[in-house]
């Protein structure tokens, strides 16, 4: 038995893929995705013991605000492992004897019912909406009513289809996370989602116009029986249309009649005006914790730039065009 670095090249990798379950962070598309978004490396770790049994994706996230951190997988709200359970401790040693020097080993959820984490801790800051999906008929019924009538009056006002234009997109996220008083992905990580993943059929970008202007938008994974949102914005001017309702029903609309089993609405904070919304398109609410070891760090920190009240006030008065060029690196450096 041994853990090694796998690569692109290696046809271990895919055959692994094939017999096993696992999401979108575990291929190599997203990892080319990553690196190109960041400039960073994305190691899939693998025990090899007559084949490749267990994959672990993992960021060396390195900060001097923020320390320095193994994260599975940064830059996503899930992480962890794929594979047989049994070669988890194989692989938990190995980042213990090559990766001790760091603070602290990060590991997401999305998977982790299917191992046992009990040896690390546990923090339970998040949850996640997933909604089952059936026909299109049988979806549409399961929606509350008031979201129902939210969508048919949504499309009197506006029209959906398929985002292309990346710049016009970007303009509008970025407007979105100043207002919000967080600091923006780059641009190259959006021009890197849509030619590494929308392109070849892993992932859609949807949106709303209102007269031919971008008021709204959403970015998923569509991968296997997932549909996964990653990303929504809007333009608040106009949301007396309802672009979100729209939108979003579109989505859910094309994963049904494409055949995806469920539509994943991502991490959500309780009490917060997306919980409230999220929660009306009727999903079931679950856990989505994240489990800690720690090497050289003493707790375990809340790396979370919303949870500053006062550098998301700071960041809401700053000018746009200082956002975008600091927004980049700091989303690096943060993980998230």
């Amino acid at each position: 038995m041994e853990v090694i670095e796998l690569e692109k090249e290696d046809s271990r990798w895919e055959e692994f893929l094939r017999n096993n379950t696992h999401l979108v962070f575990h291929t190599p598309q997203y990892k080319k995705f990553i690196e190109e978004a960041f400039g960073c490396k994305y190691k899939v770790l693998g025990v090899v013991d007559d084949g490749v049994r267990l994959i672990f994706p993992m960021v060396e996230v390195k900060s001097w605000l923020f320390g320095r951190r193994i994260i599975s997988s940064a830059y996503i709200e899930y992480g962890g492992f794929a594979g047989e359970e049994k070669y988890v401790a194989d692989m938990l040693n190995y980042l213990n004897q090559n990766y001790s020097n760091y603070d602290y080993l990060e590991i997401r959820g999305g998977m982790e019912s299917k191992f046992d984490l009990s040896s690390l801790i546990k923090k339970d800051w998040y949850k996640r909406f997933v909604l089952k999906l059936f026909s299109e008929d049988e979806t549409w019924r399961n929606i509350q009513e008031s979201k129902r009538k939210a969508v048919k009056k949504a499309l009197k006002e506006v029209s959906v289809k398929d985002v292309t234009e990346i710049k016009e997109l970007y303009e509008l996220y970025c407007q979105n996370m100043r207002r919000f008083g967080s600091p923006p992905y780059s641009k190259k990580y959006f021009e890197s989602f849509y030619t590494n993943l929308v392109s070849c059929g892993l992932a859609k970008i949807i949106g709303s116009y209102y007269q031919g202007k971008l008021v709204s938008a959403l970015l998923g994974f569509c991968y296997k029986e997932r549909v996964h949102i990653l990303i929504a914005v809007s333009d608040p001017k106009y949301q007396e249309y309802r672009p979100n309702d729209a939108m979003h029903w579109e989505f859910i609309k094309w994963a049904c009649n494409n055949n995806y089993k469920w539509f994943d609405f991502g991490r959500v904070r309780e009490a917060s005006g997306q919980f409230e919304y999220k929660q009306k398109w009727g999903p079931e609410m679950l856990d989505l914790p994240s489990y800690f070891l720690l090497w050289q760090s003493k707790d375990v920190p809340l790396v979370d730039p919303k949870s500053h009240k006062l550098l998301v006030k700071v960041w809401q008065k700053m000018p746009m065009v200082v956002t975008k060029v600091v927004g980049g690196r700091l989303r690096k450096e943060l993980g998230i």
